[in-house]
Parts: structure tokens; sequence; C-alpha cells
């Protein structure tokens, strides 16, 4: 896979071919590592759409279940099932472009609404206070500014 804009990629007339011990290298649009698909444009399209499909299938669950367990153990399920996919290397994909940003967004707002019993157009904001969380883009601009920190830090501290 060769990474770079969609421009700068346009400009070959014939991608190269790679080699490994006389072995041909298969040219691939994305790629997954680690759990995150990165694409050759880094747009960051493939992993969102990947890991909305499993969040709406968890807020599914959530959804199915509220009216036969409590609040508590629903906010469980939520931080087990639901939270560690927004989390989970949101540093690397978290630049990712606005429209991406507003669908995880409305995700996490269909858990506050599900989880709090509340109708489709009552306020997040409200719903967020209520439950405690953070807006995705706050989130993810802490988790970026704290690993900045630290790495800027840790080395001083010997």
């Amino acid at each position: 896979m060769l990474i770079g804009s969609r421009q700068r990629l346009n400009t070959f007339n014939r991608l190269p071919s790679f080699t490994i011990d006389c072995n041909s290298i298969k040219q691939v649009e994305f790629t997954k590592s680690l759990v995150v698909y990165i694409d050759e444009n880094l747009t960051w399209n493939v992993h969102i759409e990947h890991i909305s499909k499993k969040i709406a299938c968890c807020i599914g669950i959530l959804k199915r279940s509220r009216f036969f367990v409590p609040f508590e153990t629903l906010l469980g399920i939520y931080n087990a099932l639901v939270q560690p996919h927004f989390d989970y290397c949101s540093v690397v994909w978290g630049n990712c472009n606005k429209s991406l940003s507003i669908k995880l967004q409305t995700l996490q707002n269909r858990a506050a609404r599900i989880l709090t019993s509340s109708s489709y157009d009552a306020n997040v904001d409200d719903l967020f206070v209520r439950l405690g969380w953070q807006k995705l883009n706050l989130e993810r601009e802490l988790k970026t500014a704290t690993m900045v920190y630290k790495s800027l830090v840790s080395p001083l501290i010997i």
C-alpha cells in the first residue's frame, strides 16, 4: 500500500510494483493493523465505518435490554461494549474529517438517549451532564494532549 494524498497518488502513470524474495506484493487500498483500518489516503473512512457498525450493534443490545436491567448495569454494558470502540487508538485516527466525527457523535448521542430513556429529540448536553460524559471530540483532544505531554515530560524524568 502506498500512502499519500489522492492527488499525489494520481500522478503515477503506473503504480510501482514491489517484490520480496522474487514474490510480488499485492497492492491494496487499505489494511488492518492492530484493529485499526488504515487506507492509502489516511482518510479513516474504512475504520470509522467498521467501528460504527460495531457500536450500532452494541447500542441495539442496550436498547433491547434497557427494560430488563437496572441503569447501573446498562451503564456498565455501555462502558464495556461501546466506549472502548470510541477510545481505542483515537489518538491515531482522531483527526478524521468532520462528517466522520459527526457520525460517531451521533452514535454516542443515541446511546445517551437510550440509557436515560429519553426521546429522540432530547437535548444531549443535559443528558451528558447527567451521565458525566464528554463529547467525543473533546475526549480525543484530551487524550492527544495527554499523550503529547507524557511524551515530552517522560524523557526528562529519569
